[in-house]
């Protein structure tokens, strides 16, 4: 059994500019974190879709693995 493997930026599963926000309320702050969490979500749905699991979180990288073809 041989795997492939795929190096992601953290940063690359966040929508752009998501980080940069700045919350000045409790429900500015709520709806922050559930526009990055959906989005998030989505994107890594997406990796698993194409057959990537997430097997291990390194700095600002996740690590993903598929079975290679």
């Amino acid at each position: 059994m041989a795997w492939e493997y795929k190096v992601v930026s953290i940063d690359s599963l966040m929508p752009e500019g998501g980080d940069h926000d700045i919350a000045v309320s409790k429900e500015a702050s709520q709806n922050r974190k559930a526009k990055l969490s959906s989005s998030l979500e989505d994107n890594l749905n997406t990796l698993g879709t194409d057959g990537w699991e997430l097997v291990s979180v390194f700095s600002e990288f996740g690590i993903f693995k598929k079975l290679a073809d």
